[in-house]
């Protein structure tokens, strides 16, 4: 999501091209794992900036879709993971 509407919509569609990104490539490259932590700090961050207050502490509710069952598997399963993103998944395997 911190790559825009576009990628988004674009990875979603075709999660396997999750490997044409930048930041994918150079975090594979540099042996980084990409986690969203810091995309989940932002809002907590801008709001400190603006109120000079801290959120309470039930200020965040992060709702999500189902996922699709399909993709219902164990994700440090390097088979599993070469089978399914073939492309990540040798960005992070080489």
């Amino acid at each position: 999501m911190a790559q825009g509407r576009e990628v988004f919509q674009r990875v979603v569609a075709d999660p396997d091209a999750l490997a044409e990104l930048t930041v994918v490539r150079a975090s594979a490259s540099l042996g980084l794992d990409l986690e969203g932590e810091d995309v989940l700090g932002i809002s907590w961050d801008a709001h400190i900036v603006a109120t000079g207050d801290q959120l309470p502490a039930d200020a965040f509710t992060i709702r999500h879709p189902r996922l699709d069952p399909a993709w219902t598997f164990d994700f440090d399963d390097s088979d599993a993971m070469a089978r399914r993103l073939p492309r990540p998944a040798a960005l992070y395997m080489d």
